[in-house]
């Protein structure tokens, strides 16, 4: 747990402070990111014996999905985000990053999750008549990482 010896600090991380990179590019108008990591067990079913014996681990996903706002002329296609369909196959995979945009006393900023391996898999948008068009962006990623694993990698 977090020590508590200065209230007025913040200590919990806020959307208002995160930023969110592809390929090392801030993706300026990003309504929201978010992320999920597994871990895939297989049962060990034995005869003559009802519970399972133990969970193996047989396969580590992880993915993310981003919320952007949609900017004429500058679409995920032409950002190279979102891969052109004569693309596809020879697209290289991107790197992704959600970052403490403001540091604290109690922290020095830097990345807070970060993802290897990234490619986009799948993109949605929504054009509602009286509100601002977003487009929904999935991805799939080899690794995920917390600032508590990046010093290692």
């Amino acid at each position: 747990m977090p020590e508590l010896s200065n209230p007025g600090s913040p200590k919990v991380f806020s959307g208002a402070r995160a930023r969110f990179k592809l390929q090392g590019m801030t993706i300026g108008y990003a309504g929201g990111v978010s992320g999920e990591e597994t871990i895939d067990y297989q049962p060990v079913d034995v005869l003559d014996l009802l519970e399972v014996k133990e969970h193996v681990p047989v396969a580590y996903r992880t993915s993310l999905s981003a919320q952007i706002f949609r900017v004429i002329g500058n679409s995920l296609k032409k950002q190279g985000v979102f891969p052109k369909m004569e693309e596809i196959i020879t697209s290289e995979s991107l790197s992704a990053v959600v970052e403490n945009a403001e540091p604290t006393p109690t922290d020095n900023g830097g990345p807070v999750q970060q993802y290897i391996g990234v490619r986009a898999a799948g993109h949605t948008w929504d054009i509602p008549a009286r509100g601002l068009v977003s487009e929904n962006v999935t991805f799939v990623a080899i690794r995920t990482m917390d600032e508590s694993e990046q010093a290692l990698a």
